[in-house]
């Protein structure tokens, strides 16, 4: 049960006003959704500034990065800084997403401050096995914290059942599923003069962008379709440039709302992460009678059991007969569709949220 005036404290790497990633998204609807509760909400993270300010209800904590840690891609030395921080929030309850040495840190505070910490996993590599990097000795620390929080948390909470039984496998610890939450929009009709067909992440090499362009040739020109990547394309300006020579139109970074109505309009969704945890534009795209054609993810064997698209189990091959299928058939595409509005409508509204939020609090 949701406690009025208890004091949480989110501790994540990223502050979704900086960086709109999915775990972020999560988060933000987390956060409002303790301040319509009435919790006394503060929010921890790294950033390039130090200034403490309130946001929408929300006591906004920056920890200033510094280059060295950024760019050995460790948390650790931060830990005395963190731990100042959060004597000063006094939480009563820390949430932690995204396995890091964050969660081993904030374990640590938890357990010599009468504080409970729950611990969110934001991808299937959260609760995968580790080895130890004796080839980057500076990463051993993050590591041994980030199993040390795990091992440690009052709670976890999993997105998915598989992560909840590796977790199980590899930590030895139980997790309660909870699939991630999103507001229901309006319903969507859409025209089919032109196909539009959507890639949407940030290009790094989990996301294989390379993949959709070869898709895209692969299927070749044709006027009545239209093809779309949508993402932060830092240090990728060579990759840009190949996909628009093949007609692609490259959006770059675009805000969440963007994606939205660029989802309400579109047909398709190709996937070509090699890994994920439980992708938000997975179910932005369900709700907005989207079907999925992934590569290689599927969580929880949803779109294969639900047919609300397909998973082509890592062969690019599949990938592209799948996705020219989608293509083709309006009538497969549309039945499709209005399978996964009301899958997504049923199983990831923003009731999960609420019920992540009384987990947490309890």
């Amino acid at each position: 049960m949701v406690i009025a005036d208890k004091r949480l404290t989110f501790l994540l790497e990223h502050y979704w006003g900086q960086c709109q990633g999915g775990a972020e998204l999560q988060t933000h609807y987390l956060e409002h959704e303790a301040i319509h509760k009435g919790l006394d909400a503060h929010y921890c993270f790294f950033s390039n500034g130090n200034d403490i300010d309130r946001i929408n209800g929300t006591m906004i904590c920056p920890i200033a990065k510094r280059k060295i840690w950024s760019k050995l891609n460790v948390q650790y030395p931060y830990a005395f800084d963190i731990f100042q921080a959060l004597k000063k929030m006094k939480p009563d309850v820390i949430y932690q997403r995204c396995a890091s040495s964050l969660t081993g840190i904030a374990s640590c505070y938890a357990q010599k401050n009468n504080c409970q910490l729950t611990f969110h996993v934001a991808s299937d590599k959260d609760v995968s096995p580790i080895s130890t990097p004796w080839k980057r000795p500076w990463l051993i620390p993050e590591y041994k914290l980030m199993q040390y929080g795990i091992r440690t948390a009052d709670t976890i909470i999993a997105q998915t059942q598989l992560q909840a039984e590796q977790l199980k496998i590899n930590y030895g610890r139980q997790a309660i599923v909870i699939p991630n939450g999103h507001p229901v929009p309006a319903d969507c009709v859409k025209a089919d003069n032109q196909i539009t067909v959507l890639w949407i992440a940030n290009w790094k090499s989990v996301k294989q962008p390379e993949l959709f362009i070869r898709l895209v040739e692969e299927i070749g020109r044709d006027e009545n379709v239209h093809f779309v990547m949508l993402g932060r394309t830092d240090r990728y300006s060579g990759l840009v440039k190949l996909a628009k020579s093949h007609n692609i139109e490259v959006m770059g970074e675009v805000s969440n709302d963007r994606v939205n109505d660029y989802l309400a309009q579109g047909h398709i969704l190709v996937n070509t992460s090699r890994q994920e945890g439980f992708s938000n534009t997975f179910i932005q795209a369900w709700m907005r009678r989207v079907p999925v054609v992934s590569y290689r993810v599927d969580p929880d064997h949803i779109l294969q059991n639900e047919q609300i698209g397909y998973c082509s189990s890592g062969n690019f091959r599949e990938l592209v007969q799948n996705t020219g299928v989608l293509i083709r058939d309006s009538k497969l595409r549309n039945t499709m569709g209005a399978r996964a509005r009301k899958y997504a409508i049923k199983h990831h509204s923003l009731e999960n949220i609420d019920e992540i939020l009384k987990t947490i609090m309890q």
